[in-house]
């Protein structure tokens, strides 16, 4: 499976092409997409790629999965989970060759960078990952994927390099930013799959904004896929999707 992870900017209407382009360059099997809340470009842009969709609204925005591979089953959490401030959209995909079920979230937590907006993004996360723990229990293999507006532990972060408003955040956290959110992921057992794929050099990479990109905030995490399976883990940061949108597609293949 190659996989990307998008978060398209309020519903990239205007953007559709270049959104696609740079999406199509990454050859994925699924695509994750972030703040889709505008029907018309996610269907130009599922059928320039061949692909199905499934939108679900959230209580604000909208996540989609486009799909190459059958989508088998659908739910819209954030419409039925209190405590998602934004979309969360679980699908099952089934990979044809060998009818592999494939589990995957689609996430938009909460965003800026207080210790108090982290408070909040905590309890959002504790629902996703309740929301997904009959998978982890069954044994089932997962991915969790989308704009988490969250640093993580691992990372190194550049505020030389962050947009003004996430600058002033870090300021007034005392020259941090808070990385729990993210930590709760990884202590529930799942792959950071960029940071496995690049190890040390992954942790100056940024995803968020294509104009000031200080921090990653956008993330591909699989549960109950071992390392050795991570074919690669990639930001696509060329000229055309510094200007897409205002975050980088982060992506990942998995083998085997």
């Amino acid at each position: 499976m190659r996989i990307v992870s998008y978060n398209i900017l309020d519903g990239g209407e205007g953007r559709a092409d270049p959104l696609a382009e740079v999406i199509e360059a990454q050859r994925p099997d699924v695509v994750a997409l972030i703040e889709a809340i505008d029907q018309t470009v996610v269907e130009r842009v599922a059928n320039r790629l061949k692909m199905d969709f499934i939108i679900a609204v959230g209580k604000k925005g909208a996540s989609a999965l486009l799909s190459r591979w059958p989508i088998a089953e659908t739910i819209n959490h954030a419409m039925l989970r209190p405590g998602i401030s934004k979309s969360f959209l679980e699908a099952v995909v089934i990979e044809p060759q060998t009818q592999t079920r494939w589990p995957i979230g689609v996430i938009h937590l909460h965003a800026h960078a207080s210790l108090k907006d982290e408070k909040g993004r905590m309890g959002e996360m504790a629902r996703v990952l309740d929301a997904f723990s009959a998978h982890r229990r069954g044994g089932q293999a997962h991915l969790l994927c989308g704009d988490f507006n969250a640093a993580s532990p691992a990372d190194t972060i550049d505020p030389e390099r962050m947009k003004p408003r996430s600058l002033e955040e870090w300021k007034a956290n005392g020259n941090a930013l808070p990385r729990e959110v993210i930590q709760s992921v990884l202590s529930a057992g799942y792959l950071d799959t960029f940071l496995a794929a690049n190890g040390h050099a992954g942790r100056m990479a940024g995803t968020f904004t294509t104009q000031h990109p200080g921090q990653r905030v956008d993330y591909i995490f699989a549960w109950g896929v071992p390392a050795a399976r991570l074919k690669s883990g990639w930001i696509e940061q060329d000229r055309l999707a510094k200007y897409a949108s205002d975050h980088f597609p982060v992506g990942a293949e998995i083998v085997g």
